[in-house]
């Protein structure tokens, strides 16, 4: 938690002013009861008008100050507190994006997502809380009980009865709570979770007509987060009772310590040591006492809550980055557009046998390499240790006549662009989507890129063109057109090399084969890489790797293949089978 306070080092006097103001406030609300002490005593039982009016006035202007202290504590908390979050928030967001893709799955999406809103949003209510709560309350407890004993030391005594009971029915509830608070973060990070995957895969939910069943995991999941809730709850409702029965308590022997001193004075003929306005201010102070206490349980409660999500956030914050950037200049790279992969092996973090095994293979400037293998072979893991979403768990993976290692991550990936299967678009126009892969590109650029992808026919018949607002994810295109629209992305940045993660697999044949005659005339220096499931995408790439289990099995042309590679022969046949039926 206290790492986390060094996000207030920025805001230091705004942090500093806010509870001064408050002390003020509290001060006021202290001199207020004074004079209405003396309102009752010197005014309403003297029957002195002008007292009361005098008073009554002084007293007029202490709330005047008191109002406007407690509106600049207000203001100056909630600045700090908002910009504190804010700069938190953006940080842990940032980390996120730098994460490994490991090291997001290990998080989880909604755990993330949580940890970004509720956690940070519950650690700014703690800040705010402390700089005006917890001054508040310790100027209460400590400033009250200076006024309350400057009135009588006798009421010390109920004081000293009083508070450590308060005390101790604080301390047994925050020990019930605090174990809580963690179980309920990580609730709701189920919470989050069930309805992220639901959002995502709405299509395939309503496919298999498992709205009730999805609705009963989110149940279950969100009764979880709510009877947890409720545990709370229910614990709270007990503590406020409780407290308030020991703060009555409190008054009724004030009272009656009061009222028996001055009916004693009287019955002695003397005049009496405390006064009806003094009980009436002891038991103010009393209450404010307590509340004090009140609040600074609260307060507790709060920050327990915050201990629980600083915890969480600190967890993102303290991640090691898997992968780190190296220190390559990237105006020193000149072998541009070449590949090799030397005595490759990988492994995912969370399996125990290799996906990749000894991989040796290189690929010239311009050429157009295929990939292809069965279900699980590697393909799309052997690229993948292009972008350097992940690294070799052994041997060399050469970019540019560099390893990968060598870049920053940046730079690497403004060099090497990829294509996904599932594409990802954002809301926003058709322009901005392509303009994604390069923000400074003209409009001409825009135009030519959406050209070569095959996407511009379509975009010409919208109604706004370019400017055509796309739904969150391309909700409101076709798979072949996010597919296009996602490869325009990529080729506006004009990559030395270019990947095609089985990211043409929406699109017919014809229209496939018009993308990648377009690339060949107007990318020809660009190095393509296709992860192809299909051999009519594949054949006419200027060589061919075979994959299998892991391993290159083969190399070549098509028509070398067909020779001398038995899995390229199956999966030939299998497919032209297919196309037979």
């Amino acid at each position: 938690m206290f790492k986390l306070l060094r996000y207030l080092n920025k805001y230091w006097y705004l942090a500093m002013l806010a509870p001064m103001f408050m002390i003020l406030e509290v001060l006021m609300d202290m001199f207020l009861t004074q004079y209405m002490e003396k309102i009752v005593d010197y005014g309403i039982q003297t029957n002195n008008i002008d007292n009361v009016v005098r008073y009554g006035l002084i007293m007029v202007g202490i709330v005047v100050v008191g109002v406007i202290t407690g509106v600049l504590a207000g203001v100056f908390t909630n600045i700090t507190s908002y910009k504190f979050g804010d700069d938190l928030r953006k940080d842990v967001f940032k980390k996120i994006m730098n994460l490994s893709l490991n090291q997001s799955d290990k998080f989880r999406t909604g755990s993330l997502v949580t940890r970004v809103t509720n956690d940070i949003t519950q650690i700014q209510n703690m800040i705010s809380m402390s700089l005006r709560g917890l001054v508040r309350s310790l100027s209460f407890f400590f400033i009250g009980i200076i006024f309350t004993l400057n009135i009588s030391s006798r009421f010390g005594l109920i004081l000293i009865v009083i508070l450590p009971l308060e005390l101790i029915a604080m301390i047994i509830f925050m020990r019930l709570l605090f174990p809580i608070f963690s179980k309920i973060q990580a609730k709701l990070d189920k919470v989050n979770t069930v309805v992220l995957e639901n959002v995502d895969g709405a299509r395939v939910v309503k496919a298999y007509s498992k709205e009730n069943s999805e609705y009963n995991r989110f149940k279950q999941a969100n009764d979880e987060y709510t009877g947890l809730n409720m545990k709370v709850g229910k614990i709270d409702a007990f503590l406020m009772p409780i407290l308030n029965i020991i703060v009555y308590a409190g008054q009724i022997f004030i009272y009656y310590i009061g009222g028996t001193t001055i009916v004693d004075s009287f019955r002695s003929f003397i005049s009496p040591d405390i006064m009806l306005g003094e009980i009436t201010q002891a038991v103010t102070y009393i209450i404010m006492i307590v509340n004090g206490l009140l609040m600074l349980g609260m307060l507790f409660s709060n920050i327990a809550r915050a201990i629980a999500s600083a915890k969480r956030v600190n967890e993102v914050l303290d991640s090691k980055y898997e992968l780190v950037d190296g220190s390559l200049d990237i105006n020193s790279v000149t072998n541009k557009g070449t590949i090799e992969f030397k005595n490759v092996s990988f492994k995912y973090p969370t399996s125990s046998n290799d996906i990749l095994t000894n991989i040796n293979l290189k690929i010239d400037k311009g050429e157009t390499i295929a990939i292809v293998g069965s279900t699980g072979s590697g393909k799309s893991s052997l690229v993948n240790l292009l972008v350097r979403f992940y690294d070799a768990t052994k041997g060399e993976v050469i970019v540019n006549g560099h390893n990968v290692k060598e870049y920053k991550k940046k730079d690497l990936r403004n060099s090497v662009a990829i294509c996904l299967q599932k594409c990802e678009l954002f809301g926003g126009t058709i322009k901005e989507n392509i303009m994604f892969g390069k923000t400074d590109a003209t409009m001409d650029e825009v135009e030519k890129a959406a050209d070569i992808a095959q996407c511009k026919e379509y975009i010409e018949l919208k109604k706004d063109r370019y400017d055509e607002y796309i739904q969150e994810k391309g909700a409101s295109l076709s798979g072949g057109q996010k597919q296009r629209l996602s490869i325009a992305r990529a080729i506006i940045r004009k990559p030395d090399i270019i990947i095609f993660d089985d990211s043409t697999s929406a699109l017919d044949l014809l229209t496939e084969a018009k993308l990648y005659k377009a690339m060949k005339e107007n990318l020809s220096d660009t190095t393509k890489i296709i992860v192809a499931q299909r051999i009519a995408t594949a054949k006419n790439a200027d060589k061919i790797v075979v994959l299998d289990n892991g391993k290159i099995e083969s190399f070549g042309t098509h028509d070398e293949l067909l020779k001398h590679s038995k899995v390229y022969n199956d999966i030939y046949k299998s497919q032209l089978k297919m196309e037979a039926v």
